[in-house]
């Protein structure tokens, strides 16, 4: 046989590719086509739910739902007057009050009585535009019941110097007029040149004693309310229902047992 130049171990045959020891990849499949064009809309319509058989839930008013649970509003038996009845009438008291204020020469003080006119205070003051100071003053004459005990007692003092200055006294609500009575004869003292009294409710049913106002002092009222006990809106039972955002009547049952004290 003729030799050819072929190395022994490459086999004859037409010419062949180099051959390599590593593998190369392959080339990238080309693109999917692009789908053709559609007159749809980009969004379209969604699906239809099914419709759900069963019982329909309706949202009930505040004054239907309360008293039931173990809730904030346990123990309630109506409301008397809702969260926006509430707001409305703030307003128009603040306003009332913002006019004579803004007639004083100097600033008035508002004086807050802890702890059941914190709310009333607060939404009060913020919608009085009008210079003025504000401060704390605790007065307990309830206790843990129902019935004041006639003999209220000042337990915090006021920061703010009061001389000279006409003072508002804002209550949660004026019954027997004692606190009344007492915080004007307490501030006073202190010097106050006249004496207003702003209170939330008012329950003339039960008035006791007839607090006189100081020199130009003017009395104002959110409501007039009736002879029940009442919660809510910052006022409690035994520290509780002061977080309410209405004003509600208590149960009987769950104060009974403090009729005998």
């Amino acid at each position: 046989m003729q030799n050819l130049g072929i190395p022994p171990f490459l086999p004859a045959g037409p010419a062949t590719a180099p051959f390599h020891s590593r593998k190369t990849s392959s080339p990238p499949p080309p693109p999917p086509p692009s789908p053709p064009a559609t007159n749809k809309s980009p969004n379209p319509a969604r699906p239809r739910r099914p419709r759900r058989r069963g019982t329909l839930t309706l949202a009930l008013p505040a004054a239907a739902m309360v008293g039931g649970g173990a809730g904030a509003d346990a123990g309630i038996d109506r409301v008397l007057w809702t969260e926006a009845e509430i707001a409305a009438r703030v307003s128009e008291v603040a306003a009332e009050l913002a006019a004579d204020l803004r007639a004083l020469r100097e600033p008035a003080v508002v004086v807050g009585v802890a702890t059941g006119a914190f709310l009333f205070l607060a939404d009060l003051v913020r919608r009085v535009d009008a210079p003025l100071a504000v401060d704390l003053v605790r007065a307990e004459s309830y206790g843990d019941g129902t019935e004041s005990s006639g003999r209220p007692r000042i337990t915090s003092d006021l920061k703010v110097d009061v001389a000279g200055k006409h003072v508002v006294v804002v209550e949660d609500i004026v019954d027997t007029g004692n606190t009344v009575s007492c915080l004007i004869a307490y501030l006073e003292k202190k010097g106050a040149s006249s004496i207003s009294v702003c209170t939330f409710l008012d329950k003339p049913a039960r008035r006791t004693a007839n607090f006189q106002l100081v020199g130009d002092g003017k009395f104002y009222r959110g409501f007039e309310c009736p002879d029940s006990f009442v919660v809510g809106y910052g006022m409690d039972y035994a520290e509780l229902y002061r977080n309410l955002p209405y004003v509600g009547v208590l149960k009987a049952e769950m104060y009974k047992k403090d009729t005998s004290n």
